[in-house]
Order: C-alpha cells, then sequence, then structure tokens
C-alpha cells in the first residue's frame, strides 16, 4: 500500500462529543458526520455533512517527481 486517507476530527463531531443528545465519546468521534435537524414554525427539514480528510502517501520522494525550471 502506497497511500491511505486520514481522517481528522470535525467540529461537529466536537460538539457531538461534548453534548447528551446523542452523545458520542471522544475516542468514536467521526471524521465524517451527518446530522438532521427539523423545525416546525417556519417548516424546515434539513441536513448537514461536514468531513475533514487528508491523503497520505507513505514515501513521497519515490512516488512523486518533479522538474522546476
Amino acid at each position: 500500500m502506497w497511500a491511505e486517507t486520514q481522517y481528522g476530527i470535525t467540529a461537529e463531531s466536537m460538539v457531538l462529543s461534548s453534548g447528551t443528545n446523542p452523545a458520542i465519546t471522544r475516542e468514536d468521534a467521526p471524521g465524517i458526520v451527518i446530522t438532521q435537524g427539523y423545525q416546525d414554525d417556519p417548516v424546515q427539514d434539513w441536513t448537514k455533512g461536514a468531513a475533514v480528510a487528508m491523503p497520505v502517501l507513505y514515501v513521497p520522494d519515490i512516488h512523486i517527481t518533479a522538474k522546476v525550471l
């Protein structure tokens, strides 16, 4: 394997890990979070998604070559 995608902790997962409804532990805080909400006056039904990720190469000098002009 040459590379992988590493996920970080989103601001939304930090809020969920500090709350009680719903509650998740800090260790389980995901790098991808999808939340849903509803409000009845005015009627609103919304979905929010957030993610934090970065591709990481294990040995980048072997896989990438560049020529500077």
